[in-house]
């Protein structure tokens, strides 16, 4: 007989060699599960993402996303960002915006300097063409960032930390 020790053992094992923590997505499953994430989400570079599809306004999004006890994504990187890309295929919301001071672009996790505004000579961002506040992600663009009307209808994507298991 088999002791649960070794079974759990077993399972542990399984979890840490399918799921090594890097910047790669999580293949790690049992029931049905990825890795420590919540059932539906995705688990890449320590974090739990999962997409929303339906068009939301940037509020909406952001409040869709604190229900989920998540916060709205800004990307941290161009290696994550590629992996957004690969979750969304459409332009989506993300955690930044000027609402307080216009031209001074806040994100959630401010103490992150990536940004990756469109810097093209024809169509510079962020530009607040007609009063833009709210910042998202061109799909079309290989994930450069754009100011869009903060009401407009966009998919998001939602970000929380992932569980830390303990053996």
């Amino acid at each position: 007989m088999v002791s649960r020790g070794f079974i759990f053992g077993l399972m542990s094992l399984h979890l840490m060699m399918g799921c090594s923590g890097g910047n790669e997505m999580c293949k790690a499953s049992i029931g049905g599960r990825r890795g420590a994430c919540p059932p539906t989400w995705i688990q890449w570079g320590g974090k739990c993402y999962k997409a929303i599809t339906e068009p939301l306004t940037w509020w909406e999004a952001k409040d869709e996303c604190i229900k989920m006890g998540s916060v709205l994504v800004v990307p941290q990187s161009q290696e994550e960002t590629e992996f957004l890309l690969q979750l969304q295929q459409s332009h989506f919301w993300i955690n930044c915006n000027d609402l307080q001071e216009e031209g001074t672009w806040k994100c959630e996790n401010d103490e992150v300097e990536f940004r990756n505004w469109s810097t093209g000579p024809e169509n510079p961002q962020p530009d607040n063409w007609d009063g833009e506040h709210c910042a998202e992600v061109w799909v079309h663009q290989e994930g450069k960032w754009n100011d869009a009307h903060c009401d407009l209808q966009r998919p998001a994507i939602c970000i929380q930390p992932a569980p830390q298991l303990h053996f």
